[in-house]
């Protein structure tokens, strides 16, 4: 390999690994509810494909170059958009392993130019030279066999180039040696640079792939070929795109088992759509068999949490289903594509149906007792499992039903973390949670306890938690086994964007404030559900304060202990809120925290920035603060419906305001002169709601001395801030 070729820089993302970019991109991290947040991609021009509509992608950090406006003579021209960068979608990751997105998976040596590959050669190992993939069929033996597969031994650089020298005819004799090495390899250092401008890329893979045409299976063996293949795909156009994956149909499912081709097969997922529906039948009768993969897992698990649509995910479920089912449920070219319940329906009564959920029933238990768990944590398995326990609930008789369920217990309870991430998963572990009796439910929560930090901080594995405080009777276990795991961890839950969902949960359970109505609708459906099958009995309002018995005091200390930071902290300064208002026992501490946050003088003037140091600024100028204090000071939300204010604890607003007017009066703060400069701030409706607490508590004497002064209220008015006027009249009328 040329020296020449080796040292221009790389293009960004352009690995062998498929998963995506290199470059590490900063991904939008909050949203209130249980659902994704909508966001943005683009397209180059030449791109010639469309992602699924479902499918959210980032708003790409690069934003298009502003420039001047309009037709004035002398007016600046708007300057070009620059390339966009999308970051690419992610796989979760099961509560086991930590919870959060799955690392993009990359080739090791991404960074390094070809001439330094560790393999010394083109391709993959000897097998490959023979034409084959056999490495893929090595991968999937050992993973489908467990951990007493012979590991090949990993051999040092040094020993790899020995290798190769002694061998100098393993590579060069290959037909496409002279046209990778010679043309290809070339051609690919150019056009993977970051530095191409948007036509000199599109020339640059337009020549790449004239040259590679018609010869794309001998290339994709080998690993050096593999990446060539990838920087089409990835900036090529939709020609470009299509005919290297029709070129490689013969190959497909061989490809997914393959060490390098893998990362192939998924930009090829990821980019052509067109080619989806033609996958599906090469993968979808050895779906068992690519899920126990040690390579096809991952390209499979993609295509179907990524970028499969409906129709698509139905298809691929389908594969385990019996033969039976599939020639006879008429789901033909054309004709709407079914689920086993429609299925089933469409069979009508009869031994049929009892056949098909054995037939299925054996494909879940073999999967949750095998030895290699990496099928266990796919998406597309556990759609299988929802459907299984759909149908065995629907169709079968109560002691049919619950001798399978029981079974599944049996087989797969202990399991049960590692499928709770997905949306499917906890949707199984949440009807078995409703359908069972105390001493199953006490199997089914056991194990989840040993991963209690990781379930709360998963936006899927969470509604199990919500779905156990709305149906399990025995609070007092409850309150035990996760109430008391999840208090002590408070602090760090409450600055997490699904973690706080646990505590709002306990504090406010149906608040349509921080839970959309679609979780609240199904979370309210599963304990009525529970309630009519007779497996909860207690009162929802006696269970809901019995868990928030066990909640509070330890709540209200975690804001004596951090106070002053959850303030500053737009989420948890919502746990601050609720926890105050909610809460049960003495709130004194955690008042006197929230108010020793006032004691630092406030700034003169009052400081114009939109988006202030939430670490550094006064809690009076961040925004998510002003809100907090202005509730806690009115003692409670106002609803917007009834226009009145809602009050839990009559006993908070008086004690609050009195605490904080102490805190912008102190001598740390200022004194008086401080309270003016609060007054002419940013925060006048804080000042509004304490002028009110105040006096409803008799105790506005000494505000009204202090904001009587001469001035002071003609300085307010002059004040542009919203609810400045306001603030002026209160001050009239002390």
């Amino acid at each position: 390999m040329s020296g020449k070729f080796a040292g221009k820089k790389r293009s960004a993302g352009d690995s062998a690994g498929g998963g995506g970019p290199a470059k590490k991109f900063n991904k939008s991290s909050s949203y209130g509810g249980n659902q994704n947040q909508t966001q943005k991609k683009s397209f180059s021009s030449n791109n010639g494909n469309g992602k699924p509509k479902s499918k959210p992608y980032s708003k790409p950090l690069g934003s298009a170059g502003g420039g001047g406006g309009g037709g004035g003579g002398g007016s600046k021209g708007r300057s070009a958009p620059r390339e966009r960068e999308e970051v690419p979608m992610k796989r979760k990751r099961p509560i086991t392993r930590g919870g959060g997105e799955e690392d993009v998976e990359e080739d090791d040596d991404d960074d390094i130019s070809m001439g330094e590959s560790p393999s010394g050669g083109e391709y993959d190992d000897d097998d490959e030279v023979m034409g084959g993939d056999d490495d893929g069929e090595k991968a999937g033996a050992a993973g489908a066999g467990g951990e007493d597969a012979p590991e090949k031994k990993k051999l040092s650089k040094a020993e790899k180039a020995a290798l190769h020298a002694a061998q100098p005819h393993r590579t060069t004799l290959l037909p496409s040696h002279p046209l990778l090495h010679d043309t290809l390899l070339p051609l690919w250092e150019t056009a993977r640079r970051a530095d191409l401008s948007k036509d000199e890329r599109k020339k640059a893979i337009s020549e790449l792939w004239s040259a590679v045409k018609g010869r794309v299976g001998e290339v994709s063996r080998g690993h050096k070929g593999g990446r060539v293949l990838q920087t089409i795909v990835k900036h090529g156009g939709k020609e470009e795109r299509t005919g290297v994956a029709m070129e490689l149909e013969p190959q497909w499912k061989a490809m997914m088992e393959s060490k390098y081709s893998k990362f192939l097969m998924s930009k090829l997922i990821r980019y052509c759509p067109s080619i989806r529906p033609l996958l599906i039948p090469h993968l979808a009768p050895h779906l068992l068999t690519l899920l126990n993969h040690a390579h096809a897992v991952a390209p499979l698990s993609d295509f179907y949490d990524l970028y499969a649509s409906a129709k698509e995910r139905r298809m691929l479920v389908r594969g385990f289903y019996p033969r039976e089912v599939k020639i006879f449920d008429g789901a033909k070219q054309g004709a709407e594509l079914k689920g086993l319940e429609g299925s089933l329906e469409d069979m009508g009564d009869g031994k049929g149906r009892e056949r098909v959920l054995d037939v299925v029933e054996k494909t879940v238990l073999d999967v949750f007792n095998a030895t290699q768990k990496q099928a266990l944590a796919q998406a597309i398995f556990h759609r299988l499992v929802l459907e299984y326990v759909t149908c065995i609930c629907k169709f079968l008789d109560a002691e049919a039903a619950d001798k399978k369920m029981h079974e599944l217990l049996a087989a797969g309870a202990e399991s049960f973390p590692e499928i709770v991430h997905t949306k499917d998963g906890s949707a199984v572990v949440r009807e078995l949670i409703v359908r069972c009796n105390a001493k199953d439910r006490k199997q089914i929560l056991q194990p989840l306890r040993k991963h209690v930090e990781a379930l709360c901080k998963d936006g899927d594995a969470q509604m199990v938690l919500f779905t156990a405080f709305d149906c399990v009777d025995d609070t007092k276990l409850m309150g035990k086994a996760f109430v008391g795991d999840i208090i002590p961890l408070a602090p760090s839950l409450a600055f997490d964007k699904h973690g706080r969902r646990v505590l709002l949960y306990l504090l406010t359970p149906t608040s349509t404030k921080h839970f959309i109505p679609s979780t609240l609708q199904s979370l309210a459906a599963s304990a009525q559900q529970a309630r009519q099958l007779g497996t909860s009995k207690k009162d929802t309002e006696v269970r809901r304060k019995e868990l928030l018995s066990q909640a509070s005091e330890g709540l209200l200390q975690a804001i004596a202990d951090k106070g002053e930071e959850m303030v500053r902290d737009p989420g948890a300064g919502m746990v601050v809120q609720e926890t105050m208002l909610y809460a049960q026992g003495d709130k004194s501490a955690a008042i006197d925290a929230l108010a020793s946050a006032l004691r630092a003088p406030y700034p003169d003037p009052a400081p114009v920035d939109p988006n202030p140091d939430q670490t550094t600024s006064h809690p009076f100028d961040l925004s998510h603060a002003i809100r907090t204090y202005k509730t806690l000071l009115s003692g409670g939300h106002f609803n917007v419906s009834t226009k009145t204010l809602t009050v839990p604890d009559d006993k908070l607003s008086p004690l609050f305001a009195k605490a904080v007017w102490d805190a912008i009066v102190s001598e740390e703060a200022g004194g008086e002169d401080n309270v003016v400069r609060v007054a002419k701030g940013n925060a006048p409706f804080v000042v509004v709601e304490l002028i009110e607490a105040l006096k409803k508590a008799g105790q506005a004497d000494g505000i009204k001395k202090v904001l009587g002064k001469k001035g002071v209220k003609e300085d307010v008015e002059k004040s542009v801030r919203k609810g400045a006027g306001l603030l002026a009249e209160k001050i009239a009328e002390l």
